[in-house]
């Protein structure tokens, strides 16, 4: 007992010295500021692609009334600005404030009157051969191509295209209209209606049908829900890597004061056999601190799933971080050398382990990287156990090869 409290009290006097170094204060700093930073982020910009829109001529109506309708709708994957003409349009797209920019036609009931009017050959091709004749493709009658929407994009890229397609499905409810209604029109055993009669109906028919479900229910791989706030804060999902790159940083650091500490022999009074321990631990203790205020920053930022995952991932990727960066010391042994990698781990950190985007790149390579396994741990990509794993070779590494 008379032990346990002097380890505590010696812990306790260890992480009182460490925390009156400015650099981990810093450290401890970022934690807060990186998620109010993030926050705002996503707030100001909540979207992944914004899409300028214009009509062809002001004063044609239909065109307005979808425009509203573009801008209404827009979500976090896509989001819709309106602008008055092509000229206006055409300099948010070149200036950077819009991806993409569609100029619709002069006569927006004219396309759609048109669509309605296509032989049946012409849909048989799918979602793409639509989306090509409603640009204006070589396969598109005069007709179409003379009430085309056109397109400007900066780069003619795959997420150009699939905006595009977005756009088609914004549209369809008024294209679906137009087939309808052209057919009501063409096909007498309907019976004879006028133009108001035709439109009533359709819009009567229609709205039987039109049903606002939706079809997919979203869950990560160990069950957990994603719930619709969260796809709209999707800026806001490297939030967790970010943090865990924070860590990763905090124990490389912590590494330096240990070399520091023991050149200038400040821990002399420790026995020599338990050197090796005591530098495992005395890593832990910065790192438990940043940990502690990265747990608070997962619940305040909306990022935290359930304790039974977020703290045994968070323990073990601790216990990950500190064997790392003692193996480490261990391996570079001179401070110069452990300085200047610093920066290349953690661009590695930032770039190989699924911070940003998911590279299945250099597999062996990522998983070397500690914030690779909590990443892909905590939504059941991974079993924890793996981190345990990890996390014990590691250790066990370093406090054995320990013999400074």
């Amino acid at each position: 007992m008379i032990k346990t409290r002097r380890l505590l009290l010696w812990m306790a006097l260890l992480n009182k010295r460490i925390l009156k170094q400015p650099l981990f204060l810093i450290l401890i700093a970022l934690v807060p500021l990186l998620v109010f930073g993030v926050g705002r982020l996503s707030q100001e910009s909540s979207s992944l692609v914004t899409a300028a829109v214009a009509p062809g001529t002001a004063d044609d109506e239909v065109s307005s009334r979808l425009i509203e309708s573009l801008v209404e709708s827009s979500s976090s994957a896509v989001r819709y600005i309106a602008f008055s003409d092509k000229k206006t349009m055409k300099e948010a797209v070149s200036s950077g404030q819009a991806r993409i920019g569609f100029l619709l036609p002069k006569d927006t009931g004219a396309l759609f009157e048109a669509y309605g009017s296509q032989k049946t050959k012409n849909l048989s091709e799918g979602a793409l051969a639509l989306l090509g004749v409603l640009l204006g493709s070589e396969s598109a009658s005069e007709e179409m191509k003379a009430h085309s929407i056109a397109s400007y994009a900066a780069t003619n890229d795959v997420i150009s295209k699939i905006t595009r397609e977005q756009l088609f499905s914004q549209l369809y409810p008024s294209l679906e209209r137009a087939v309808l209604k052209t057919w009501l029109k063409i096909h007498p055993e309907a019976g004879s209606m006028t133009q108001t009669q035709r439109d009533q109906f359709v819009d009567e028919t229609l709205a039987v049908y039109e049903e606002d479900y939706d079809y997919f229910d979203l869950e990560y791989l160990d069950g957990t829900k994603v719930e619709d706030d969260e796809i709209d804060r999707f800026i806001a999902s490297p939030m967790r890597g970010l943090l865990a790159a924070l860590l990763t940083l905090t124990g490389l650091a912590a590494v330096l004061y240990l070399k520091e500490d023991c050149l200038v022999g400040r821990f002399v009074w420790i026995p020599s056999h338990a050197h090796p321990l005591f530098h495992y631990v005395y890593l832990l203790i910065p790192l438990t601190d940043v940990a502690l205020a990265m747990l608070a920053a997962l619940c305040v930022g909306g990022g935290f799933t359930r304790a039974s995952m977020e703290v045994p991932a968070l323990i073990l990727f601790i216990l990950q971080v500190a064997g790392f960066s003692n193996l480490l010391r261990l391996l570079l042994r001179k401070s110069a050398f452990m300085a200047s990698s610093i920066p290349i781990l953690i661009c590695a950190c930032l770039f190989l382990t699924p911070v940003f985007v998911d590279l299945a790149i250099l597999e062996p390579v990522q998983m070397l990287l500690p914030p690779y396994l909590y990443l892909k741990s905590i939504h059941g990509n991974f079993p924890l156990w793996y981190m345990a794993v990890y996390a014990l070779a590691a250790g066990a590494a370093s406090i054995l090869l320990d013999k400074t």
